[in-house]
């Protein structure tokens, strides 16, 4: 029992990149933003070296002649979500993150993590589709999966998921009670189907 139970301990040490940069609980950072971030970096060292530059840059950032302190604020997160440059993670999350790892205790318990465990790199796999390429976006309400659920079918796909309608927008799938983006996609003559139509597509795969 007991060489066993070392041997299940042995197995929990080795995590994949976004259970890792989830399970630290920072602010804003669920489940998507850390895969997100995981398949933007790969592996931890890529990740870390970019929220080093980031804690450098917000230590160092300082308020322009008669800047007022939340215009600051904003302008400095702004900056700081353009170094992460990953979809999701806008000023908010970036400055979360920042943050996080700017306070010194968070990063002697992140350091101890990494002496115990083995984070492993997350490579995104996709599936050539008829949709592998394009901008996608969601509307309305989902009846078989969550957005997030989705999202991430979407990505398997080989699609990019945005949050708006525009110009580059390839496929706007529509449930019941879509609004604004299902018209703005009318109106640009963007190809509007189904949550069915969707099904068939990730189906076709």
């Amino acid at each position: 029992s007991v060489d066993k139970l070392l041997a299940a301990i042995e197995a929990r040490r080795s995590v994949a990149l976004d259970r890792f940069v989830f399970g630290l609980g920072i602010r804003h950072v669920g489940e998507v933003i850390a895969r997100d971030l995981a398949r933007a970096f790969v592996g931890y060292a890529a990740i870390a070296e970019r929220i080093e530059a980031a804690v450098e840059h917000w230590r160092a950032a300082v308020p322009v002649l008669g800047e007022s302190d939340d215009r600051f604020r904003k302008r400095r997160a702004g900056e700081l979500a353009a170094l992460f440059a990953v979809g999701g993670v806008g000023p908010e999350i970036a400055e979360a993150i920042t943050d996080f790892f700017a306070e010194a205790h968070n990063r002697a318990v992140v350091d101890d993590l990494l002496s115990e465990l083995t984070v492993t790199d997350v490579v995104h796999a996709t599936t050539a589709s008829r949709v592998s390429g394009k901008t996608v976006v969601f509307t309305g309400s989902l009846a078989t999966m969550s957005r997030d659920e989705a999202r991430a079918q979407a990505e398997r796909l080989g699609a990019r998921v945005a949050a708006s309608v525009s110009a580059k927008t390839d496929l706007v799938i529509a449930g019941p009670g879509a609004g604004s983006k299902a018209t703005k996609a009318a109106a640009l003559g963007i190809e509007v189907i189904d949550e069915a139509a969707w099904q068939e597509i990730a189906g076709a795969v």
